[in-house]
């Protein structure tokens, strides 16, 4: 954990659906400001019983930034989804941050950045993306956004307006069906990345989802030729393989 994380109460502005069961939170800070955190970074928020919930900054950092953004999947059947957003709708929240080591380095990398997100991984890449775009990096970005049907891409308009920003963006359904009309990519993450190796080889790559999507991601793509060392994911840290 960080040295710098600091703990205090902030102020719930917003609850927004943002598709599927996934909703959009706006978090002000009482003290004012928002501390400083690097793009990439998680903040936890405290439970009534002071259990933590990580949640990754889907905003990317400001100087004196006075809200910050989540995106929260709500699960029906985990009794601390319903304790959180009861917080949320109370619309007040303890907040620990910062925390993780999966953020962009300064200055950032001229080598492509790859950003390989599963469902709400999507927040993580998004505090990143925007962080490049703010500081006008003119490297080759790519996203890729896994989802189990089109309905999962909970913000499926913004990845778009990147693009024209000039980011390649590659969304990708595991398990469309023909109701879907899903004339994307299909299959596993990893299964994209492979098809477009000779682009991204020498790329800094960024994970975000699962355990079993990260390892399973790292293991195929590693196998093909790609550094372990230029993989960064906080799956390493919560959940280290023996």
């Amino acid at each position: 954990m960080d040295n710098n994380v600091s703990e205090q109460a902030f102020d719930v502005t917003d609850i927004h659906p943002a598709g599927s069961d996934v909703y959009r939170i706006i978090l002000k800070p009482r003290s004012g400001f928002v501390p400083p955190y690097r793009a990439g970074q998680y903040l936890e928020i405290l439970l009534p019983n002071k259990q933590p919930c990580a949640f990754s900054i889907a905003s990317a950092p400001l100087h004196q930034q006075e809200a910050l953004e989540l995106h929260i999947q709500k699960l029906p059947d985990s009794p601390n989804s319903a304790s959180l957003f009861d917080l949320f709708d109370n619309g007040c929240v303890d907040v620990r941050m910062p925390s993780g080591n999966c953020f962009l380095p300064e200055p950032l990398p001229e080598t492509p950045l790859v950003f390989i997100a599963a469902g709400t991984g999507f927040a993580q890449m998004k505090s990143m993306i925007e962080h490049c775009l703010n500081l006008k990096h003119s490297g080759d970005i790519y996203l890729y956004w896994g989802a189990r049907t089109p309905a999962g891409f909970y913000q499926p308009y913004l990845p778009v307006e990147w693009s024209a920003r000039g980011i390649h963006y590659h969304p990708v359904v595991s398990d469309a069906v023909a109701d879907d009309d899903w004339c994307g990519r299909h299959g596993l993450l990893y299964h994209a990345i492979l098809a477009d190796k000779d682009r991204l080889l020498t790329g800094h790559i960024y994970l975000s989802g699962s355990p079993q999507m990260v390892y399973t991601t790292v293991d195929a793509i590693e196998r093909a030729g790609f550094n372990r060392k230029s993989m960064h994911s906080d799956v390493f840290a919560y959940a280290p393989r023996p």
